[in-house]
């Protein structure tokens, strides 16, 4: 039976050279410019940038609700194993490509003919579900706060049966939040899905759509649930959400792809692409952006710049690759001079390897380096292990020396990069820590350089 999920390391949703253009003739516009973009399954995506960048468009090509023109769009379908290419896909496939996502629209698209049950069913109806369906959108509703507790856990009206016209704006759009959720998809496409929403009811959404991807820890949950005296004007989850968010969160692994301005939200997400004019400026994996900034600020050249500056480095050596993931070749290809690979037993640096235009300063992104150095007319002698996190190469940088020690592969070592030219413009601000760690080295001589 094929997988829901794609191969491990393979992308549930694949972009590649995507352009798009509006008008026809003389009026003829570009909109989207040779767009590339990987989303891995289980990540919540935030697509963020100013109106007319064209984030919506991007999303509506993804859906199938808008013919590709150039480039390719891949969506894996776990019904068949492989993935769906929209590229010139005729319109009866385009239909089932509809069926894998769930989308929650701007505006929410409701049947104002139906209630708020029915157009959950009517969702329900277009996939095979083993859950009990009159039961399973009561819990969506329920814990959308349509159901008969509000966020205080007082009774209120229970709105399972009113149709659009008798619902709240805000209301509404939690309803078609339940339709898209209903199936659970495993991508979501969601355009400004909490534009309407209180702040309650839109971290609710969120935090339904985080536990789609992943289950979230008791401790993690326990945080978002505080009583009215401790919220303020934070949002929270009220103590019986929980309970029901565990049970609509039994299967994981979905994808949202998220367009919005919600500035409430942003730190939130597992990745962040910023659009700007038709193109995609920005693909920053939030997880792989904080072990860069954090392992940049363990070295003494780092440590005393600006955290802007700090994270303006981090930002430059970034592969949109999460760090727990190993890096594929075309993803090292297509970032050259940002990560280095090597095999089990290669060297990385070596005693007395000289100082010039090309040496570098190291972070460990994974793997394990064995330290090995010769005591003043010594053998070479193992003197140390660095794994994930940390950090070589930059005494000989900041001394303007020969190489003091061989740094090893012990396994696959993946690092990170700063060459010699971006580390030399932070000398003059970090002279005085540089200073103090060079004293330290030259009494304990522990560091690889």
């Amino acid at each position: 039976m094929p997988s829901s999920l794609p191969p491990p390391g393979s992308p549930v949703l694949r972009i590649t050279g995507v352009n798009h253009y509006f008008g026809t003739g003389e009026t003829r516009t570009q909109v989207l410019f040779n767009n590339t973009l990987e989303v891995m399954p289980g990540e919540l995506v935030i697509m963020s940038g100013p109106s007319g960048s064209g984030k919506t468009t991007i999303l509506t090509l993804i859906g199938g609700l808008r013919k590709l023109q150039e480039g390719q769009i891949e969506v894996w379908d776990g019904d068949r194993g492989d993935y769906r290419k929209l590229l010139g896909t005729p319109e009866p496939e385009l239909v089932h490509v509809r069926r894998l996502i769930g989308f929650i629209f701007q505006r929410h698209n409701l049947f104002d003919s139906l209630t708020a049950m029915q157009n959950i069913r009517m969702a329900q109806r277009l996939r095979d579900n083993e859950r009990d369906p009159d039961a399973d959108a009561r819990e969506l509703l329920q814990y959308l706060i349509l159901g008969d507790l509000d966020i205080q856990g007082k009774p209120q009206k229970v709105r399972f049966y009113h149709k659009p016209a008798q619902l709240s704006g805000g209301q509404r759009q939690r309803v078609a939040v339940a339709r898209a959720l209903v199936n659970r998809p495993k991508l979501v496409l969601a355009d400004e899905p909490t534009a309407a929403l209180d702040a309650n009811t839109g971290l609710a959404v969120v935090t339904l759509l985080q536990n789609l991807a992943r289950t979230r820890s008791d401790e993690e949950l326990a945080k978002l649930v505080r009583p009215d005296e401790e919220a303020g004007e934070a949002a929270r989850l009220a103590p019986w959400q929980i309970p029901l968010l565990r049970s609509l969160a039994r299967e994981t692994g979905t994808t949202s792809l998220i367009v919005t301005h919600d500035a409430r939200i942003m730190n939130l997400a597992d990745r962040i692409v910023h659009m700007e004019r038709g193109r995609i400026e920005s693909n920053v994996v939030v997880a792989e952006r904080i072990f860069v900034r954090d392992g940049l600020r363990q070295s003494a050249a780092f440590a005393a710049i600006l955290p802007d500056e700090q994270q303006k480095i981090a930002d430059e050596l970034l592969i949109g690759v999460h760090p727990d993931l190993p890096v594929r070749p075309d993803q090292v290809a297509a970032h050259p001079g940002r990560v280095e690979v090597y095999e089990p037993g290669q060297d990385i640096v070596k005693v007395g390897d000289p100082v010039n235009e090309h040496s570098k300063f190291y972070l460990i992104r994974r793997g394990t380096v064995e330290v090995w150095r010769a005591p003043e007319g010594g053998a070479l002698r193992k003197v140390a292990e660095l794994g994930p996190g940390r950090y070589f190469g930059e005494v000989a940088l900041l001394m303007d020396k020969p190489r003091n020690a061989t740094v090893r592969a012990i396994d696959r070592v993946e690092v990170y990069t700063v060459d010699r030219l971006e580390f030399d413009r932070y000398k003059t601000t970090s002279r005085p820590f540089i200073n103090r760690i060079l004293e330290n080295f030259s009494t304990k001589g522990e560091v690889p350089g």
